[in-house]
């Protein structure tokens, strides 16, 4: 009887062992912690936006119009509009390699996303985007950016 239970958790000492030899998955996820447009691009000109610009200022934007979102951490539930109307984007993980922010190729540690939105200008309106942090606290934060 013994040896039908010493044999019996044998698979179990295995796994603990292999378990304790194994690597770190690594930290977890970044807490969502910023959004804000960083840039404004049409046929008229490019423009950088300033943290806490509410509108874009240097020129009119009209026609084929990108626009870019920066988002440090990590969020779930990604929503971007124009005047209401939904927009779907275009995404490039953003790491940290040393001091040095840049796309992801590999290494680093994932800080981030920058998102690429194309819209057609018509009128001066409202560009939305908002996102809710993937773990804790779960906070949701969005931008809101007048394009004129």
């Amino acid at each position: 009887m013994k040896k039908a239970i010493a044999w019996s958790l044998a698979p179990f000492a295995c796994i603990s062992l292999w378990l304790g030899a194994a690597p770190a998955w690594g930290a977890p996820a970044p807490a969502l912690s910023e959004v804000r447009v960083f840039k404004v691009e049409s046929a008229n000109c490019t423009e950088a936006i300033a943290e806490g610009a509410d509108t874009t200022r240097m020129c009119v934007h009209r026609g084929p119009t990108r626009v870019y979102v920066m988002e440090v951490g990590i969020g779930n539930n990604s929503v971007a509009s124009f005047d209401g109307a939904r927009l779907a984007g275009q995404s490039t993980a953003v790491c940290q390699v040393g001091s040095i922010s840049q796309a992801c190729s590999g290494s680093g540690t994932l800080m981030g996303y920058v998102y690429m939105f194309e819209l057609d200008v018509r009128a001066q309106g409202a560009f939305r985007y908002s996102n809710t942090s993937i773990n804790a606290p779960h906070n949701m934060l969005q931008t809101v950016l007048s394009i004129r």
